[in-house]
């Protein structure tokens, strides 16, 4: 890939920008229910869930400076980011 992709294996960055986990309503939510249907239809079946599988992410995208070109918070498990949105937001902060 030609951009940085980080990830937050002891859960800090999850702590600083304030994302959200699940509870138990949560994982029998009809968005999370969909969710997990697709993808198991999709063929994607998770087989490691790591220290905080209860964790959701985020997506942001973060210039220079510290300035903030893009955040998107999953409310479930499975409420991924538009990739076209980040895509876009990338080639227009490439461009200038």
């Amino acid at each position: 890939m030609p951009f940085s992709v980080l990830l937050d294996e002891d859960g800090t960055a999850a702590e600083i920008v304030g994302t959200k986990t699940l509870n138990t309503m949560a994982l029998l939510s009809p968005s999370q229910v969909r969710a997990g249907a697709r993808a198991l239809l999709a063929g994607n079946v998770q087989h490691k869930y790591g220290r905080r599988p209860k964790q959701l992410g985020a997506s942001l995208v973060i210039a220079p400076d510290n300035l903030l070109l893009y955040e998107d918070y999953e409310d479930f498990a499975g409420d991924h980011a538009d990739l076209d949105e980040i895509i876009g937001v990338l080639k227009r902060n490439n461009a200038s």
